[in-house]
């Protein structure tokens, strides 16, 4: 199985090869890796102790920060290095002063592995969620540097509890020095593949979410723009979501939509203001908006996750395709959230539909009877209190984490 591993790492990496000729992630994803080890000696203070944390891509990073930060004010004698699998994350990345190395990791080949962590020397490391690459991790094992997986997901239909590859990767998860799960069915799931010793410690998305409500941002000219109409926030949408608003907005002529789609391209942003003319759109970069427009199109990137304080609700984009974007970002504002039918892999979702402060979506007539129900501030007022009550229990996951980290720091200081 370890050959069959290796082997389709390479033929990953050749994929990507042929994919670049006519891509620019994968360009990104080539170009990135190019000298690595030669950058990477060049750049490294090998004098100072270092921790080690690698995310897939931005959306995972998110789940990082919080840990990042606190490692950081406890350990400020140490450098930090960061590694993203996916140009998404490099690229993206903005909070670069959390470490004085931002680099891509290279392909997990058995190689690599050893060269990489012969050149970082790290005193531990942290990965997030479900970043499992088996070099790595046989290399952190065999050189006694503590490795934490964490905020870690598990579900019975990923490969690592399938028949055919268990016992390939079963002990890879055994190694690792501590998982940290987000909920007790990935705990139990681990427990019943005889994998002990993990802990739950919650999503450390809710840190860094509540981070960002408890900064400042001006809210003066949005404020004038919204008035006192019932606010939309549309995040992170895609086309199937903007569908829905264009057929429902004729039936609330009130409303007022904060629109931030996904792709911020010239191109897509020019479509979208297209598709919504008739209600009326400013854009966010103009300098002046008009009040009578229904929609605020947002044309640039980092300015969502501030924006949805504005909202009475929250429609978030992404499920009826791939994968769902952030509803943390919105719901630590107190608002309720709406979202496609794609959302199994979400554990939060899940949580909100139990809690009933979250609504799944088919169809527009759904989304109508969503609004209708939220046009009522007694119930949006109860739904409020309901989510108070939800994210009192869900911070604190960083402190576990980073509280980990330290104390196996501790112990190898000790052996």
């Amino acid at each position: 199985m370890q050959t069959l591993y290796n082997f389709g790492i390479q033929l990953y990496g050749l994929f990507i090869r042929i994919t670049s000729l006519f891509s620019g992630k994968a360009r990104d994803f080539i170009s990135g890796r190019k000298n690595w080890k030669k950058n990477l000696a060049a750049s490294n203070k090998s004098s100072l102790p270092t921790i080690w944390l690698h995310a897939a891509s931005l959306g995972e990073m998110e789940q990082g920060v919080p840990i990042l930060r606190q490692l950081r004010k406890a350990l400020p004698e140490h450098q930090f290095l960061i590694t993203f699998f996916s140009p998404s994350g490099f690229n993206n990345f903005k909070q670069r002063d959390l470490a004085e190395q931002i680099l891509y990791l290279p392909l997990d080949t058995p190689q690599n592995a050893k060269e990489f962590i012969t050149l970082i020397q790290p005193d531990i490391a942290i990965f997030i969620k479900y970043e499992i690459w088996v070099n790595y991790f046989r290399v952190l094992k065999q050189k006694n540097i503590p490795l934490i997986l964490a905020p870690a997901v598990f579900r019975p239909e990923q490969i690592y509890f399938k028949a055919y590859a268990r016992s390939f990767f079963i002990p890879i998860l055994r190694n690792i020095s501590s998982i940290l799960v987000q909920n007790e069915a990935s705990l139990n799931l681990l427990e019943n593949h005889n994998i002990r010793g993990a802990e739950i410690c919650g999503d450390s998305r809710f840190d860094q979410a509540i981070a960002n409500k408890n900064e400042d941002y001006p809210s003066e000219k949005v404020e004038q723009f919204l008035g006192k109409s019932f606010c939309l926030a549309l995040g992170s949408s895609w086309p199937p979501e903007e569908d829905i608003l264009e057929q429902s907005l004729s039936s609330f002529p009130s409303v007022k939509v904060i629109l931030a789609p996904h792709d911020v391209s010239p191109n897509n942003i020019k479509r979208i203001e297209t598709k919504f003319s008739p209600f009326g759109v400013s854009k966010f970069s103009e300098e002046k908006w008009a009040t009578e427009n229904a929609i605020l199109l947002i044309d640039n990137i980092g300015h969502l996750k501030k924006l949805y304080r504005f909202a009475d609700f929250a429609l978030i984009g992404g499920g009826f395709g791939a994968g769902l974007h952030s509803t943390v970002e919105a719901i630590v504002y107190g608002i309720p959230v709406a979202f496609g039918p794609k959302h199994y892999k979400f554990i939060e979702v899940s949580e909100y539909l139990d809690h009933e402060i979250g609504f799944e979506m088919k169809t527009t007539a759904d989304f109508l009877s969503i609004l209708r129900k939220l046009e009522s501030e007694d119930y949006r007022q109860k739904l409020r209190i309901e989510i108070e009550r939800y994210l009192e229990s869900k911070s604190g996951a960083a402190d576990t984490i980073s509280h980990k980290a330290l104390q196996l720091l501790d112990a190898k200081r000790n052996d």
